[in-house]
């Protein structure tokens, strides 16, 4: 089975610095450019199932990649919920908050999450029981399209990683509607690509994704 991951494309709060989690706004323009070049990418691609967020910026990278597919909205898809610090600007996150909020990013196995928000245990589990569903299916190829967090997941509950390792993964979160492939076959996951985004027209450095 061949899996495509991608994550929204760039929206006003990915601009602003500005945590998103279940909350939302809009797609920018260059994150409309951006999904319509991937759409043109994988075009030619034998894509069997298309699954995505239901989250509005999700579902409508997803459309725009994918105009004339049904797309299978999927809650296991969602971004982590980041609790009480939704919406916040990143640099104005309150004192009492920064040492659980970079705890969530740097020390994952000593996380518990953010105050009224979804922990490691739960998120690790419905991705869990996503990639459990899909690779006992007759599919041979999905493309899913996700979040920044639920992408750091993804890929590292598919390499095989402790917790204490996903920052080897969360540090550098791909830009959006770039291309991460994995292989499945016989229970294991080999990486082909990571964040490929060479046929995007607006790229960026800036690892904010949330």
């Amino acid at each position: 089975m061949k899996i495509y991951i991608t994550r929204h494309s760039r929206t006003l709060w990915n601009e602003q610095k500005r945590l998103q989690g279940r909350k939302d706004s809009p797609l920018t323009k260059e994150g409309i450019a951006n999904a319509k070049a991937l759409s043109a990418y994988v075009k030619d691609l034998p894509i069997d199932a298309i699954y995505s967020s239901p989250i509005p910026r999700a579902y409508k990278t997803a459309k725009l990649v994918f105009p004339d597919r049904e797309i299978i909205k999927d809650d296991r898809l969602m971004e982590m919920n980041f609790g009480v610090c939704e919406g916040m600007y990143l640099d104005e996150i309150p004192a009492d908050l920064k040492t659980v909020y970079t705890r969530l990013w740097q020390h994952p196995e000593l996380s518990k999450g953010l105050p009224e928000g979804e922990t490691y245990d739960q998120i690790e589990a419905r991705v869990s029981s996503f990639l459990e569903e899909i690779t006992h299916s007759d599919l041979e190829s999905v493309f899913l399209v996700t979040h920044g967090f639920c992408f750091t997941i993804f890929v590292s509950l598919m390499l095989g990683l402790k917790r204490e390792e996903y920052t080897k993964v969360n540090q550098r979160i791909v830009n959006g509607c770039s291309l991460t492939i994995f292989d499945y076959q016989d229970g294991h996951y080999t990486q082909e690509c990571y964040g490929d985004n060479h046929f995007l027209p607006y790229k960026t450095k800036d690892v904010f994704a949330r």
